[in-house]
C-alpha cells in the first residue's frame, strides 16, 4: 500500500491531481499531461475513477511503459516527467508525476491544453499568448545560452555513443534515436539556432574547463575530520556522465569497504562505507541543479574520515527547504536541459523521491541520516560513513576444511570429525556446535546415534 497515493486519493482532484479510470483513451491522458505540463505540474492518476476508488490497470508494469513512450511521441516538445506502478489498497496504479514544464506551450495534435481548477481544457487565444510570452523568458537560462565556437568536433565521440545506448535501454525517448550527432542534439534541446547550447557542453564537451573555467568537479580527501592537509586532490574535466562515474569510482576506491564473515557463509562479505545510491544522487543533484553562473564555483566532493560533503554553488529552487527534501516533495529542475538527458539515461529515478530514497538507503546500511543545507549562494549534502559492521568470527581453519571436503547432504559422525581433525572429544563437540549455530550443519538423532549433515546449498 503506497501511502503517498492514498493521500492524494484522499485530497480529490485539483489543479494538480487528476484521476482517470482504466478506460481513458490515449488521447485523453496526453492532453492530461499537457495540462499539467504547461500550468504547475503534479500528478495524473491511471486507474482511480472519478469518485476517488481504485480501480486499477492490468499488466501495470508493460503499460506503463508503453505509456511513456506514447507521451514522448505525442505531447510537443518531448516533456520531462516519470511514469511508474504503486500501489493503492492492493491495487495497481499508475502514477504519472509531471512537474512543471520548461518548454511551455506543450501541445498535443499542434492543440495547447491547460488545467483549470479540476477540469482540462484547451487554451483559448488569450492563455496560449501568454504561455508563449513566458517560454521566451524561460529560453533565456544560462544552460540555453548558445555557447560561441563551440561544435560537435569539441564533443566527446564516445559519450555522444554511450547516450544513444544509454537511452535505447531505458526506452524513454518515444522515438527512433538520431544517428546523426546534430539531430540528436535537437532532439535532445542542446542545438538553437543551429548553436551548440551551454547545457550540451556541460553533457558533452571533452575538455569543459576550456569553454567555462567553473565547470569541473573537484574531489578532495582529507586525513583528519576537519579541514587540514590534504590527503589526495583531483578535479576531473569532461562529459557530466563521464564525470559522474569517475568520481563515484574514486570515492569508493577512497573510502573503501566494511567486510564481515556471516554466521552461515565462509566467505567474507563487503559493503560499501557509503550507500552506492545516495553518492549518486548526491552528485546528480549537484550537477543538475547548480548555478553554473557563479564565477569561480565548481562541484566540491569533499571525503573526511567520518563523512562525506558534497556541495554545488546555487540555492534550492522554488519553495524548497532543506527539510522538505526529507519528504516528497515537488520536482522543479533548475537546469531542465541537462536533467532531462540525466533521465533518459536512467541515472534518475521518479521525479521528487530521490532525497526520500537517499535517506532508507543510508539507514539500510546503518547510517545516520544525510543532512542538507542551503546558505550563502551553496547547497551541500553530507553523507555519514557506516559503521563497521559487527564482525562474527570467523571459522577455524579445521571447520572450514572439513566443511569444505563434504558435498551438500553428506553425513557424518562425531567421531569422523575427530579422524579428519585430531581434536580432543571435548574441542571437536564445541566445533560442532559452532557450525551448526551457524546453520552450516543440521544435527538428527541423540546419544551414540548422533548423525550431521552438511546443508544443502550452504557455503561450498
Amino acid at each position: 500500500m503506497n501511502s503517498r497515493v492514498l493521500q492524494l486519493i484522499k485530497l480529490g482532484e485539483s489543479e494538480t491531481v487528476e484521476f482517470k479510470g482504466p478506460r481513458s483513451s490515449p488521447d485523453t491522458l496526453s492532453r492530461a499531461v499537457c495540462g499539467l505540463l504547461n500550468q504547475q505540474g503534479g500528478f495524473l492518476l491511471w486507474g482511480v475513477n472519478d469518485q476517488g476508488e481504485p480501480t486499477g490497470i492490468q499488466h501495470a508494469t508493460d503499460v506503463a511503459e508503453e505509456l511513456n513512450r506514447l507521451f514522448m511521441s505525442r505531447i510537443n516538445p518531448r516533456p520531462f516527467l516519470s511514469v511508474s506502478v504503486q500501489e493503492a489498497h492492493g491495487i495497481d496504479v499508475i502514477v504519472i508525476r509531471v512537474p512543471p514544464g520548461s518548454d511551455k506551450p506543450y501541445s498535443v495534435n499542434r492543440q495547447i491544453w491547460v488545467r483549470i481548477g479540476s477540469a482540462t481544457m484547451r487554451a483559448g487565444e488569450e492563455r496560449s499568448a501568454d504561455l508563449v510570452e513566458r517560454a521566451a523568458a524561460d529560453l533565456e537560462r544560462w544552460e540555453r545560452d548558445p555557447m560561441p565556437g563551440f561544435g560537435i568536433e569539441d564533443c566527446r565521440t564516445d559519450e555522444l555513443a554511450k547516450t544513444r545506448t544509454d537511452i535505447a535501454e531505458a526506452g524513454r525517448f518515444g522515438g527512433n534515436i538520431p544517428a546523426e550527432d546534430g539531430a540528436l542534439f535537437e532532439q535532445l534541446y542542446l542545438r538553437r539556432g543551429g548553436v551548440l547550447t551551454n547545457a550540451a557542453l556541460v553533457l558533452f564537451a571533452a575538455e569543459t574547463r576550456r569553454w567555462s573555467p567553473s565547470i569541473y568537479m573537484r574531489v578532495i580527501s582529507y586525513a583528519g575530520n576537519k579541514s587540514g592537509p590534504i590527503a589526495n586532490d583531483v578535479i576531473l574535466d569532461g562529459p557530466a556522465v563521464s564525470t559522474l562515474r569517475e568520481a563515484v569510482s574514486i570515492i569508493q576506491q577512497r573510502t573503501g569497504f566494511s567486510g564481515r564473515f556471516k554466521k552461515d557463509q565462509l566467505e567474507r562479505v563487503d559493503r560499501p562505507a557509503y550507500a552506492v545510491y545516495a553518492l549518486r544522487e548526491s552528485l546528480v543533484n549537484a550537477i543538475t541543479h547548480r548555478s553554473y553562473e557563479t564565477v569561480g564555483g565548481c562541484i566540491r566532493v569533499e571525503i573526511y574520515p567520518d563523512r562525506l560533503v558534497v556541495t554545488n554553488p546555487g540555492s534550492l529552487p522554488g519553495d524548497l527547504t532543506p527539510g522538505s527534501l526529507r519528504t516528497e516533495h515537488r520536482s522543479i529542475p533548475v537546469n531542465p536541459d541537462i536533467a532531462r538527458v540525466f533521465y533518459l539515461r536512467r541515472l534518475m529515478d521518479q521525479l521528487g523521491i530521490g532525497t526520500q530514497r537517499m535517506i532508507w538507503e543510508c539507514k539500510e546500511l546503518g547510517a545516520k541520516t544525510p543532512r542538507w543545507r542551503a546558505e550563502g549562494g551553496i547547497v551541500s549534502v553530507t553523507l555519514f560513513r557506516a559503521p563497521e559492521p559487527a564482525a562474527e568470527e570467523a571459522l577455524t581453519g579445521r571447520q572450514a576444511e572439513f566443511v569444505e571436503s563434504l558435498k551438500p547432504g553428506a553425513e557424518f559422525k562425531t567421531a569422523d570429525y575427530l579422524t579428519a581433525t585430531g581434536v580432543s572429544e571435548r574441542q571437536a563437540r564445541r566445533d560442532l556446535a559452532d557450525m551448526e549455530d551457524r546453520g552450516i550443519i543440521e544435527r538428527h538423532g541423540k546419544g551414540r546415534a548422533t548423525l550431521y549433515r552438511r546443508v544443502q546449498g550452504g557455503p561450498r
